[in-house]
């Protein structure tokens, strides 16, 4: 009975192996081509969680698989950096240092009908949030109403906005001379751009929402009440692949379009949002290529951004130039007011 359970183990560790490199090579491969290959790069979290514990369970029995284990670990060290921070040092932050901060807040209205008051009453929380919490000069939403970022400028002093009425927000008190947005055709979700004068300095800022997968109702209703043995959640299981398969091509083509405005900026850039797609992506490879992550540079412990269904994906980032200064990075754990946490970033420029 024994000789079968580790035979058995052996096989969970090989497949946990397979799975780990395929996710690894996500990144190189666009999803255009191989729609199923981004599924692995989204999983990394529970794969890097799989092999540290079968590599503690093989190393007590002093199998040569624990190796194996903490060697796919290391090789893949890169991505394992993606999702944890280990900045252990306490950086001073200088009174000059500019904060940035990125936040998807489509749920932090939780009735179905928001009047002025519930508005209102949101917003001064929301403000108060935020004044506690590194009290960002700019700020940059996604999912966000008109009438919610319009009170929430006046509490927090942001005297320049930008807004093409998608919901993608920038929020500032420094000036914005100029803005527009990054063509994506018909989907709610968009990307905005604004160059804003921050002392004396022109930055090229942008906002990022990529297509969003739309299946967390589906989602939450599989893990939740979900059995195995029933068609329906087989079909259920099928509807959120189908959906997420096509979102993540559309998030593909989207980021290219970005990469390729980007590329034709001729000032220094910054790019915050929700990317919608974690570490282990072709969307984040190609959008960091040539940037520092401002979480891998100053993040510690878990990167987890997404407050929903899914525990552990880190899909919301800001992203420099590396001619910046990262002095901290820090993820908000407060889920009051959406299904994301924010990110807020101390940069020198």
């Amino acid at each position: 009975m024994q000789s079968l359970f580790r035979q058995a183990l052996r096989i969970i560790s090989a497949v946990v192996m397979t799975f780990t490199l395929m996710a690894y090579a996500c990144p190189l491969v666009n999803p255009a081509t191989f729609t199923w290959l981004a599924f692995f790069g989204t999983a990394f979290p529970w794969l890097l969680l799989f092999n540290i514990v079968l590599g503690i369970w093989w190393g007590w029995r002093g199998n040569r698989f624990a190796l194996y284990h903490f060697g796919i670990i290391l090789l893949g060290w890169q991505f394992v950096s993606g999702f944890i921070g280990f900045d252990f040092g306490r950086d001073t932050v200088p009174e000059s240092a500019i904060t940035i901060a990125t936040h998807n807040i489509g749920e932090i209205f939780k009735e179905k009908k928001i009047t002025d008051e519930i508005n209102e009453k949101r917003a001064s929380a929301y403000a108060r949030y935020l004044e506690e919490n590194g009290n960002p000069d700019v700020l940059c939403t996604q999912e966000t109403t008109g009438k919610f970022y319009r009170v929430l400028a006046e509490k927090m002093g942001y005297t320049h906005t930008f807004n093409l009425k998608k919901g993608t927000v920038i929020l500032s008190r420094y000036p914005i001379e100029a803005g527009g947005d990054i063509p994506f055709g018909k989907t709610a979700n968009s990307t905005l751009w604004a160059d804003v004068r921050i002392d004396g300095k022109l930055i090229r800022l942008y906002n990022v929402h990529l297509q969003s997968n739309k299946v967390t109702q589906t989602t939450e209703k599989v893990i939740g009440k979900g059995e195995l043995d029933e068609e329906e959640t087989w079909h259920d299981i099928g509807y959120v692949l189908d959906k997420v398969g096509n979102a993540t091509e559309i998030r593909a083509e989207q980021a290219q379009r970005l990469f390729e405005h980007i590329a034709a900026c001729k000032y220094p850039v910054v790019i915050c949002g929700d990317f919608n797609d974690t570490p282990n992506s072709f969307v984040y490879a190609l959008l960091s290529d040539g940037l520092s992550d401002t979480f891998r540079e100053k993040g510690l412990g878990l990167g987890t951004t997404f407050a929903g269904v899914l525990p552990m994906l880190r899909i919301d980032y800001v992203l420099t130039e590396k001619s910046f200064t990262t002095y901290s990075c820090r993820v908000g754990r407060d889920s009051n007011f959406s299904d994301h946490y924010p990110v807020f970033v101390s940069l020198g420029f």
